[in-house]
C-alpha cells in the first residue's frame, strides 16, 4: 500500500496485471544483463551466467523439499512446469509427451526472450542443476531451441538412458 498525501489517489491495479508487468520487466532486465555480460566479457561472461544459474538451480532444489519424488520423471517435470508457468506470462506451454521415462515440455515463445543459443545454454544451467540435485538419475536437456533457429523450445526430462542430445 502506498501512503499518499491527502487528496491524491491512485487507481487500483489488478493483481494479475501487476504480476504480468513485473514478470515482463524482470525477464527483459535479465535478458539485457545477460547480453551485456556476454558482450563485455565473452566466454568468461557465459561462464559467470552459467555459474549463477547453476547455483540458483541448486538453491531451488533445497527449497523444493519433498515436492518432487526422487528420480521420478513425471514428478520432476511437473515441478519444472510449475516454475515455467511462473515466468511464461506470454508463452504457450504444452506437454507433448508424458511417460514414466520421458516428458517433453514445448514452449512457443521464450519469456526472456533469449536470442543467442550460447546464452540460453548458460541460462538453462538452472534447470540442469535443479533436476540433477533433486533427481540424480534423470537428465534435463533442450531438444529444440528458439535461439538456435527452431520454431519452439522443447525441454526434455528423461531417464539418463535417453539418447537425445541437447540442441544447445
Amino acid at each position: 500500500m502506498v501512503k499518499l498525501p491527502v487528496g491524491v489517489q491512485l487507481a487500483e491495479i489488478p493483481l494479475e496485471r501487476k504480476y504480468r508487468s513485473a514478470v515482463a520487466g524482470l525477464t527483459a532486465r535479465i535478458k539485457a544483463l545477460y547480453d551485456a555480460i556476454y558482450d563485455r566479457f565473452g566466454p568468461d561472461g557465459l561462464e559467470l551466467i552459467e555459474e549463477v544459474s547453476s547455483k540458483y538451480g541448486r538453491e531451488i532444489a533445497l527449497r523444493a523439499g519433498n515436492r518432487v519424488k526422487r528420480n521420478d520423471v513425471k514428478s520432476m517435470a511437473t515441478f519444472l512446469l510449475y516454475i515455467f508457468e511462473l515466468v511464461s506470462y506470454a508463452s504457450g506451454l504444452e506437454v507433448t509427451e508424458f511417460s514414466d521415462d520421458r516428458v517433453v515440455i514445448r514452449v512457443d515463445q521464450c519469456p526472456y526472450p533469449l536470442d543467442r543459443p550460447e546464452i540460453c545454454r548458460a541460462h538453462t544451467a538452472m534447470e540442469v542443476n535443479l533436476v540433477h540435485s533433486l533427481c540424480p538419475e534423470l537428465d534435463y536437456r533442450i531438444s529444440s531451441c528458439i535461439p538456435a533457429g527452431d520454431a519452439c523450445c522443447e525441454h526434455v526430462v528423461c531417464k539418463n538412458v535417453d539418447p537425445l542430445k541437447s540442441k544447445i
